[in-house]
């Protein structure tokens, strides 16, 4: 029963924060919603649906007013009204500059405009050869501008400035001119950053192109480096999930560790698994796309090494309930925290019941060729390809006909590329000649997930482009399918209680 509470208040939390995001909802109403809700959980009588319709009414309530209280951070943003204006200003430097091959973008807040405070983020391009780090103090001059929507390759319109406010970013200024700096004084966070740094050009030193940028894509979520050709390519592969830093990404660091700790209990397996990717995600940074992606990973392993599915689903309702109340937006224009949680549901739900349906319908000589770390790998990407698709087909717009099979031929071989990718970049800090053996190994497997990925998106009509869709329709193909999972994954955990 307790688990039943939770999922409703954490739906019920979604729900008040998507209607506060899709109208105003007045302070009254919600002062009301959170009164009548307390006044049933507190009716001394109060049992069965009167608590159930107070938890929800609570929830709406929470949900509505911490989006309201965002929207309004967001409206009482004051670098804004300079939008059309050119101005010099000086800002601080809140986040690791992303450096592609024609320009450099900071975000920058501290912002004081002709020594006069002003409240709002600001993203700001600089040219390609200006070094800037975190935390560095610059002073930049240039025109300010709205956030405007843009048309990709495949004809969908990207709702660009509601991505940017969910980061707490309504302004831009393109192309500025750096006055001056000052650079940063030493910073925990910064010091991540530069260990970042470090690591990324011991691979740049080990790794061919496009190798290389592949692989610091899986490893370390940079992607600036990534051509827009690459990408399409991926994307018509159903194989562009492996490219972004992901919960999948980081577990792939502990379960390595798992294997080869396989001697010892589980409990001291879990452990180092957990701290090996604690010390992946420092590594990388530690940006809030690596910490969440780092929640979702160990959520992912407490399903699949404590074997108990129930808390791992549990602590992703809190983990994503968390998230939205951190960051209200997200719900809506974060695409990669929507693809995060989708992913990790449908891994907990139905990686079980496909497992078991490979078990009863495949032939045993097949069952016994693949293996049982291969036939868990492919059973993970089939239930996860199941519930994340429709969102990745309302976000992309393509759908590829060859995913299964991609899939299937590249994710068996990612940990390995993965761990010997680390290894060759972790023992070039050292040397390069310490890492050439395991960067060879990588690169070898790199080349293969190229060739698959090439191969497949030359493949004529091998994907299918939609046009703009509609997040309504989202509406009735989850709700059946989490139905459906949440069916196959009570009806497994009941056969496996049997089992025991």
């Amino acid at each position: 029963m307790g688990g039943t509470y939770l999922y409703v208040a954490c739906g019920a939390l979604a729900a008040g924060v998507a209607l506060a995001l899709l109208t105003p909802i007045s302070h009254i109403l919600v002062f009301l919603l959170l009164a009548l809700g307390i006044a049933l959980l507190f009716f001394k009588r109060a049992h069965g649906y009167a608590l159930l319709i107070g938890v929800i009414l609570v929830a709406v309530g929470v949900g509505s007013a911490r989006t309201n209280y965002s929207l309004q951070q967001l409206q009482a943003q004051t670098l804004p009204n300079s939008i059309g204006t050119k101005v010099a200003l000086v800002g601080r430097v809140v986040e690791d500059p992303v450096v592609s091959d024609t320009m450099t973008r900071v975000v920058l807040d501290d912002i004081s405009i002709d020594a006069q405070k002003v409240s709002g983020k600001l993203l700001v391009t600089l040219p390609v050869d200006v070094s800037v780090s975190y935390g560095d103090q610059l002073y930049v001059q240039g025109k300010l501008k709205a956030p405007e929507a843009f048309e990709t390759a495949t004809g969908r319109m990207v709702d660009y400035p509601n991505y940017l406010r969910a980061q707490g970013i309504q302004t831009q200024m393109s192309y500025a001119k750096l006055l001056d700096k000052k650079e940063a004084r030493w910073s925990l966070v910064g010091a991540l950053y530069g260990l970042k740094h470090l690591f990324k050009h011991s691979l740049d030193r080990l790794f061919p192109q496009p190798d290389n940028t592949l692989l610091q894509g899986v490893l370390i979520g940079e992607k600036a480096g990534i051509s827009q050709e690459l990408t399409n390519a991926f994307v018509q592969s159903g194989l562009v999930h492996i490219v972004v830093l992901s919960g999948y990404n980081i577990s792939i660091v502990a379960d390595a560790m798992f294997r080869v700790l396989g001697f010892l209990p589980r409990a001291f397996q879990f452990g180092i698994g957990g701290v090996m990717m604690l010390l992946f995600a420092l590594m990388t940074g530690a940006g809030a796309a690596t910490v969440r992606a780092l929640v979702m990973a160990l959520i992912a392993l407490l399903a699949r090494y404590l074997k108990r599915p129930h808390l791992a689903l549990r602590a992703l309702a809190v983990a994503a309930g968390g998230m939205v109340l951190w960051n209200p937006l997200a719900l809506f224009y974060d695409s990669s925290f929507i693809l995060s949680v989708l992913a990790t549901f449908g891994l907990i739900t139905l990686s079980p019941w496909v497992e078991q349906l490979m078990m009863h319908k495949l032939p045993r000589l097949v069952l016994r060729t693949l293996g049982e770390e291969v036939r868990s790998i492919l059973a993970s990407t089939i239930a996860v390809e199941m519930y994340v698709v429709p969102a990745l087909l309302y976000f992309s717009g393509v759908l590829s006909l060859f995913s299964l099979p991609a899939n299937a031929l590249v994710l068996p071989l990612m940990p390995i590329t993965m761990l010997f990718g680390f290894l060759a970049g972790t023992l070039g800090l050292l040397h390069p000649l310490l890492g050439l053996i395991p960067a060879f190994i990588a690169d070898v497997l790199l080349k293969w997930a190229l060739l698959v990925v090439a191969t497949i998106a030359a493949i004529p009509l091998s994907s299918i482009t939609f046009a703009q869709l509609s997040p309504w329709l989202l509406v009735p193909i989850y709700i059946p399918l989490t139905w459906l999972a949440v069916k196959k994954y009570q009806a497994t955990a009941a056969s496996s209680r049997r089992a025991r």
